[in-house]
């Protein structure tokens, strides 16, 4: 109705990393909450397009196959990217599905009481992720599309638009996204490294073993946050920290000549919590809890955690891995003083 064309809506629409068939999916949000999301026809979406005359463009295929092309497909976080190359005319786009949520302000809502605004875009915002990453997280499991990650929030837009589509607010994170974007230079780059980072490279490989499996664990740590699995993050620290530790005890226990099977049974039977005090203590000297009261209570923080996770199927915030992180890191770096100490 004309009525209806005139109020106001939020909007939060996504790229999403695959092709789904167009339609709309309900998504349960919690126990007595649904989502709904229109999601488009898959589509080929020309970012850049090359040929040797103009018409030549008209040919590009929309849905990026057809014979007399040769195509070439990778996945690129949120897109499916995609090289076309035919006859006189190359392109390079991205394959993917849109999805689309959708929830009407009040009626009568005053867009200037910008308070109010920002409150229900905050929990519109909260609501719409929560939908699209439960949609990424089935498809992922269903199709084993294991490197799609979950999206954040500067991967979906949220708009306040008219029923009809015209756009009344832009997405107020959009300025700063790209202000950001500009900043970053690439990380692949080592060159402009200083001479303190290339003098610790040289340290770390004039080491037997330069990486161990707690710092590997912990790069996976980080890579599980980045790709957007904060409780795979965080399971990844607590594993992390009891290889460390183990590694640590172990050495003492050869040391004190411990046969082969009760280090095992030992290491195999005893809580990390154990591990950290008691168990260091008798093969160390050193006991976390006795010797560094502040981060022996993060480490308290980091397995409460994790067992809520395990355990009553926490699902943790990004705040929660970056924290987990930082314990980790400062536990293996507090590990690696009481190794040196034990020489």
């Amino acid at each position: 109705s004309q009525q209806g064309e005139r109020m106001p809506v939020l909007v939060a629409f996504a790229s999403l990393p695959f092709g789904l068939r167009g339609g709309d999916y309900e998504i349960a949000v919690s126990e007595h909450e649904t989502v709904v999301a229109h999601v488009s026809e898959r589509a080929y979406s020309p970012f850049v397009t090359i040929s040797s005359r103009p018409e030549l463009a008209q040919s590009i295929p929309q849905d990026g196959e057809t014979a007399g092309f040769t195509s070439y497909t990778w996945y690129d976080h949120p897109f499916v990217l995609r090289v076309l190359f035919g006859r006189n005319v190359a392109s390079l786009g991205s394959i993917n599905s849109c999805a689309t949520i959708i929830q009407p302000l009040p009626d009568g809502f005053d867009l200037q009481n910008r308070v109010r605004l920002d409150r229900l875009r905050t929990s519109f915002t909260e609501a719409s992720l929560e939908a699209l990453n439960t949609l990424i997280a089935a498809v992922r499991h269903k199709a084993r599309l294991y490197h799609v990650f979950d999206l954040r929030r500067d991967d979906i837009d949220i708009s306040v638009r008219m029923e009809d589509g015209s756009l009344l607010l832009e997405d107020p994170l959009q300025a700063e996204l790209t202000a950001q974007e500009e900043r970053e230079s690439d990380s692949f780059d080592l060159h402009g490294r200083g001479d303190d980072w290339y003098r610790q490279l040289g340290e770390a490989l004039a080491e037997p073993d330069p990486v161990g499996l707690a710092d590997d664990l912990l790069m996976e740590a980080d890579r599980a946050l980045a790709q957007r699995f904060p409780r795979q993050a965080i399971t990844t620290c607590h594993t992390a920290v009891e290889t460390a530790v183990s590694a640590l005890l172990t050495r003492g226990m050869v040391r004190r000549n411990v046969p082969d099977h009760a280090i095992d049974h030992t290491l195999s039977t005893r809580s990390l919590t154990s591990k950290l005090d008691a168990l260091l203590r008798i093969y160390t000297g050193f006991s976390l809890k006795r010797d560094n009261v502040p981060l022996w209570k993060s480490f308290n923080m980091l397995n409460d955690l994790r067992n809520d996770i395990v355990h009553r199927g926490r699902r943790p915030t990004v705040a929660d891995a970056e924290g987990a992180l930082r314990t980790a890191r400062e536990l293996i770096a507090w590990l690696q003083m009481v190794r040196g100490r034990n020489k």
